[in-house]
């Protein structure tokens, strides 16, 4: 009897959660889910079809530029991580955290001045190398990349620091007592040891990165689009939630791709099915 008192009683304290959870998210959720598969009352893959015909090349796109970004963020969060682990360096712990405070549309906006054809990038460049002019890298895929690398880095590096900080010393000391360089200790000690903090930063940059929509409107091309930027077209220009939400549902899969990857992955780290 007393063991229920208590159960009840800690399903009331996170009742209050629970009601959030599902009113913000799962509600909305089933709802764009169930909208994704009806087009005037009637069940079917119509906003599958047309999704997947009007915006195949953006869904590869959006794949293509987060993955991108995943990769690069991630060598420049090892880098800076294990530069870090090895020598402190005040200077370097605030930049690399500076994004962290800056919101998305001022990162946009900022970047669409700093890479523009006459920006301060190109106006930098021109001095340096003597020459007249060069092509702006705000609205193409390059600049969008480097828009979210910089703005992604940053969380990055937050998850792989604080690994190869909390990593035994003991590894490490015996690796440098041996001869190995601070650049082997990283790749052959840090790195394999710190893997699943690694996956956890992989996962968390690809999902921010394809969900985001503020970056690929103010720095990205105008063809092709993320789907973020399609969805928000959909609903503003055309009114058509149903290939809006099936584009949303994609994005689901796209995600929840990775995220079962990761969760065999984790399994195979604790000695359970092979990843």
């Amino acid at each position: 009897m007393k063991r229920r008192r208590e159960l009840f009683v800690g399903f009331l304290l996170i009742l209050p959660a629970l009601i959030v959870l599902g009113a913000l998210y799962v509600y909305p959720l089933i709802l764009s889910v169930y909208t994704s598969f009806t087009v005037e009352g009637k069940y079917g893959l119509a906003n599958y079809a047309k999704a997947f015909d009007i915006y195949w090349r953006d869904i590869i796109y959006s794949v293509l530029i987060s993955f991108i970004t995943t990769v690069v963020t991630l060598i420049v969060s090892v880098v800076v991580s294990g530069y870090l682990r090895f020598k402190s360096w005040k200077f370097l712990e605030l930049m690399y955290k500076l994004p962290l405070f800056i919101p998305f549309l001022i990162v946009g906006h900022a970047m669409r001045v700093f890479l523009a054809p006459h920006g301060t990038l190109n106006n930098l460049l021109t001095r340096i190398l003597r020459i007249e002019e060069l092509p702006g890298l705000s609205r193409s895929w390059i600049g969008l990349v480097w828009a979210f690398v910089w703005i992604m880095t940053p969380y990055a590096t937050l998850i792989v620091l604080g690994a190869f900080r909390s990593l035994d010393s003991a590894y490490i000391e015996a690796a440098q007592n041996v001869g190995a360089s601070k650049w082997k200790i990283v790749v052959d000690i840090l790195i394999p040891m710190c893997r699943p903090s690694i996956m956890v930063a992989f996962i968390l940059t690809f999902v921010r990165t394809i969900s985001s929509l503020t970056i690929p409107i103010m720095v990205g091309p105008a063809s092709p689009n993320m789907i973020t930027v399609n969805m928000m077209f959909r609903v503003n220009y055309f009114n058509d939630w149903g290939t809006a939400n099936a584009l949303g549902v994609i994005s689901y899969l796209i995600v929840m791709v990775f995220a079962i990857y990761y969760l065999r992955f984790m399994a195979a780290e604790r000695g359970g099915i092979k990843a």
